[in-house]
């Protein structure tokens, strides 16, 4: 998840060059940017890009001290829990359950406007999203219209196919079996 792909695609989301993004020798991924200025650590790396960015996304995420430290801790965990979460049945199970869970009362992870938080985990989940069955994306459908509502902004998708999150499965199911 905090790889050198992401965090490009995180860059054109945010309209900034990504500069060199690499792994360094300890697999960290770092990104050297103007001035020949290296940073190291994906949520370190998405804040130096977000303060030099002028997006929507980036201001929402530095607009106060408060959304600042949890944009950060949403990135962390992103890094930390979501991604390698992601990839384990039973705990990817408990992922989804708890982000639909969340997303009933909210639209976003932070305030009430889209920020790199939203972009982390988006990223970090999308494989897991990719991965459910027309059936689970209705189970799970107030993590599912978050992901629906995030696809739809071109620079997030980036020309990728978006997922279909249609509600009406059971055409495909009934059979027609009435008298």
């Amino acid at each position: 998840m905090c790889d050198v792909a992401t965090v490009q695609k995180i860059a054109n989301c945010l309209g900034v060059s990504p500069g060199k993004i690499q792994l360094n020798e300890e697999q960290v991924v770092t990104r050297t940017g103007a001035q020949n200025k290296t940073v190291a650590g994906f949520a370190t790396i998405l804040e130096s890009m977000a303060r030099e960015s002028k997006s929507e996304t980036a201001q929402n995420s530095i607009v106060t001290q408060e959304v600042q430290a949890q944009v950060y801790q949403w990135i962390e965990f992103a890094v930390l829990y979501v991604a390698p979460g992601s990839k384990d049945k039973y705990v990817s199970k408990q992922l989804l359950a708890d982000f639909n869970k969340l997303f009933i009362s909210k639209s976003y992870l932070v305030g009430h406007f889209i920020t790199l938080a939203d972009l982390a985990v988006y990223y970090a989940i999308g494989d897991l999203i990719k991965s459910l069955s027309p059936v689970d994306k209705e189970n799970y459908l107030n993590l599912s219209r978050w992901f629906d509502h995030l696809q739809q902004r071109p620079e997030i998708h980036q020309g990728e196919t978006m997922l279909n999150f249609t509600t009406i499965y059971l055409h495909n199911w009934a059979t027609g079996t009435h008298i």
